[in-house]
């Protein structure tokens, strides 16, 4: 009953502030300072919410006490070592210092044009597979003469 009676009285402030928001929310505040069944039909449906912020909120240790326990502690420097690191590591930690890797190239960026060179012959294998791959797609590409 209070609910259906709280949603009329929201109602009449969006018709009073013609559909201002906020003019409706001023109203329906100066409302409830009178009306403590519109305050009940709106705060019912989230007593358990409250309730439960209240009590987590009232056994938190005092504001100044919270921010010491919550901080966390600094963690200490790692030194890594390129010889645990390996290639990869090593070239990673060159491109981030702004070096360049062997060959002139940096980590992250595409070789010049000139030193790319060509590949190499493809094993018989692999142009067998390509082969057969596309002898099996001509062969499902075909339709069917009914």
């Amino acid at each position: 009953m209070s609910h259906e009676y709280a949603m009329s009285r929201v109602k009449d402030a969006l018709e009073k502030s013609d559909g201002n928001h906020l003019k409706a929310q001023r109203l329906l505040l100066q409302w409830l300072e009178k009306d403590h069944t519109l305050l009940l039909g709106l705060v019912a449906p989230h007593l358990q919410s409250i309730i439960t912020y209240a009590i987590s909120h009232a056994a938190l240790p005092p504001a100044h006490k919270r921010d010491v326990l919550t901080k966390p502690a600094q963690p200490k420097p790692r030194s890594v070592s390129t010889k645990d690191t390996g290639e990869f590591g090593a070239a990673v930690l060159q491109s981030l210092k702004g070096g360049r890797g062997e060959g002139g190239v940096g980590f992250g960026e595409a070789p010049a044009r000139g030193s790319v060179t060509r590949p190499g012959q493809a094993s018989q294998k692999h142009i067998d597979a390509i082969h057969k791959i596309a002898g099996a797609s001509r062969k499902s590409g075909k339709k069917k003469k009914d």
